[in-house]
C-alpha cells in the first residue's frame, strides 16, 4: 500500500539554531537497533562464479507479508490517522515515533525517557507526539506485539499494551507462542476478550502494521527508536533526557519566535 507523505511532516533544512544541537547530537554516542547487514560484500559478489544467495528475509517482514484483509473504513489511508496520537493536534511542535516493539533500545526509552516528556511537553500542549510501531524484521514476534497493541488501541489501552509489552520484552521475545502472553494482558487490561480475540484470529487490523512499516521505509528509517520532528527532520537513537529536553526546548524557542 502507497501512502502519500503529509506536508505536516515534510522535511526541512534545519536553522541555523537548531542545527547546532542536531551537530551536538553527532558527539553522542546513540544508541539505536539497527537492521542486519549482509555478510558479503558486493566484491565478493560481483567475483564470484556462482550466482548469489537468495535475499535473506528478516523473520519479522516475513512473518508480515500474509495477505491482509483490507481497512473497514474507505477513507484515505494518511500519516495523520495512522499511528497513536498523544497531546495536543495542534501543539507547536509534532514528534513521530518511529520503534519496533522487539527493540531493546526502545524499551528503554519507553519506560525511562518518554513518561518524563510526556509529563514535561505532551501533557503540556507543547509537543504532539504520534507512536509509529513497525516492523523493522529482526524479531518474529514483533508482529503479533504490534497486532495486540492494535487490537487493544480499539478499546482504548493502546498505551496499557504498549507498556506490558515492553515491560515484559525479554519474556516474549524468547516464547514459541508469544500470543498467549499477550492475550494474559488483554486480561489484566480488563479488555472484552471476545472482541480482542476476534481482532487477533482475523487478523483485522494487519494492513495497519504492515502500513506502518511502509511508512518507516518511506522515511527511511534504519535504526530503531527514531524520531521525525516536523520542519527539522529525523533524529535517531535513544537519546538521553537531557538531550531530548535540550532539543525540544531549541525548537519550542525558535517556534516562538517565527511563528509563521
Amino acid at each position: 500500500m502507497k501512502i502519500p507523505r503529509q506536508l505536516s511532516f515534510k522535511l526541512h533544512t534545519c536553522s541555523v539554531q537548531v542545527a547546532k544541537v542536531f551537530l551536538v547530537l553527532g558527539t553522542i554516542s546513540l544508541v539505536a537497533c539497527s537492521k542486519d547487514s549482509p555478510d558479503t560484500s558486493v566484491t565478493e559478489t560481483l567475483l564470484s562464479s556462482n550466482p548469489p544467495a537468495p535475499a535473506r528475509v528478516p523473520p519479522g517482514l516475513r512473518s508480515l507479508q500474509r495477505p491482509a484483509p483490507p481497512p473497514s473504513s474507505p477513507e484515505e489511508v494518511t500519516i495523520d490517522n495512522m499511528g497513536e496520537d498523544f497531546g495536543d493536534l495542534d501543539a507547536p511542535v509534532a514528534v513521530l515515533e518511529f520503534y519496533d516493539y522487539g527493540c531493546g533500545y526502545c524499551r528503554q526509552f519507553h519506560l525511562e525517557t518518554l513518561p518524563a516528556l510526556k509529563e514535561e511537553y505532551i501533557n503540556t500542549g507543547k509537543v504532539h507526539w504520534k507512536s509509529m510501531p513497525f516492523i523493522m524484521g529482526n524479531w518474529e514476534g514483533s508482529v503479533p506485539a504490534s497486532l495486540a497493541s492494535e487490537c487493544a488501541s480499539k478499546q482504548g489501552s493502546f498505551e496499557g499494551m504498549a507498556n506490558k509489552i515492553f515491560d515484559q520484552q525479554n519474556e516474549w521475545k524468547t516464547r514459541d507462542d508469544p500470543e498467549s502472553l499477550f492475550e494474559q494482558f488483554a486480561v489484566e487490561l480488563s479488555l472484552d476478550m471476545d472482541s480482542y480475540r476476534s481482532c487477533i484470529a482475523s487478523d483485522e487490523l494487519l494492513w495497519r502494521v504492515q502500513t506502518h512499516t511502509d511508512i518507516a521505509q518511506q522515511f527511511g528509517v534504519r535504526s530503531t527508536p527514531t524520531f521525525v520532528v516536523r520542519n527539522y527532520g529525523p533524529i535517531p537513537g535513544a537519546l538521553p533526557l537531557p538531550v531530548f529536553r535540550e532539543v525540544l526546548d531549541t525548537i519550542l524557542t525558535e517556534v516562538s519566535s517565527n511563528p509563521n
